[in-house]
């Protein structure tokens, strides 16, 4: 017994020898951890999803509402049902007084303004745009919480997955994404690292972008751009209907008829829970679109 305890207290201080850390988040602010979290709340999808393969139930303060909902999550049904549902509510955030809060750089600035005014550590997370952006924001995140190897071994079963899903074809298929409103994603976006790590080619990379990486795109520049393979929602929010009659306009509109995506048939919807992800499972996103664009069987 006394064997096991001393391994247990040296499993412990080797696991968090490396406290305090400080770490700057998407908003430039530095918070300081002391020790390693025990409490800890999540206010991002990405890190739900992050934190679900680093730590254990018992330390999660509080999760999203999205991460039991199928059109957005990854990972429906994986979340202990114990574990509270919450949104940025400032109150029931205080209440539960986690040691750190993960949220998004598109959080309400004053709400984490007021938890930071509170004394609560409040990280920010921002959208990489890179696949190694990717995986050091999951080791950043395994640091923060005092769980490096693990983190570590996430971001090499990415590899991993990636080395043994993709098929490799020396042609590089020209891909478009394309949305209801119009608009299609270039370089300054996920879509680019998921098209390129799938082995092809954004067709509208250097476009001009707003700052949500998007670019509008008339029938008259689609023609022109000519994509040889079509991605389109496989989703639409609230209404399944719309998402089937926006592909069934996109194949049948005569504006349209001579793209070589359309002549093809490679028209293809993208789930939206991998089209948004940009956590580890964003591999999932990148074999969906290698094996659509090949023809290959899923993996």
């Amino acid at each position: 017994m006394r064997a096991f305890v001393l391994l247990a207290y040296l499993y412990s201080a080797i696991a968090f020898a490396h406290f305090p850390v400080t770490v700057t988040d998407a908003s430039n602010t530095q918070i300081t951890l002391e020790s390693a979290p025990q409490k800890i709340s999540s206010k991002s999808l990405f890190s739900d999803e992050v934190l679900l393969d680093l730590i254990a139930p018992e330390r999660f303060s509080s999760v999203t509402k999205f991460v039991d909902d199928p059109h957005y999550s990854t990972v429906v049904g994986k979340m202990p049902a114990a574990v509270p549902r919450l949104d940025l509510n400032v109150e029931r955030i205080l209440a539960n007084r986690p040691d750190l809060v993960l949220a998004g750089s598109w959080s309400d600035s004053g709400r984490i303004q007021q938890l930071r005014s509170a004394g609560i550590n409040v990280f920010l997370i921002g959208v990489p745009h890179s696949y190694d952006d990717i995986k050091k924001l999951i080791k950043l995140v395994g640091k923060m919480v005092g769980e490096e190897d693990k983190a570590e071994a996430v971001v090499n079963n990415m590899d991993i997955r990636l080395e043994q899903g993709l098929v490799f074809t020396s042609h590089k298929y020209k891909v478009l994404d394309y949305n209801r409103w119009g608009t299609s994603s270039t370089r300054h976006s996920t879509w680019q690292l998921i098209v390129k790590k799938a082995g092809f080619i954004n067709a509208v990379a250097d476009l001009d972008a707003d700052k949500y990486g998007q670019t509008p795109m008339s029938k008259e520049l689609l023609v022109v751009v000519n994509p040889e393979v079509l991605f389109v929602p496989g989703w639409t929010y609230g209404d399944k209907s719309k998402t089937e009659s926006f592909l069934n306009q996109v194949m049948s509109d005569p504006a349209l008829r001579s793209l070589q995506a359309i002549q093809k048939g490679s028209v293809y919807p993208i789930p939206e829970n991998l089209r948004g992800t940009f956590s580890q499972h964003i591999v999932d996103t990148i074999l969906f679109v290698n094996r659509a664009v090949l023809g290959a069987p899923a993996p």
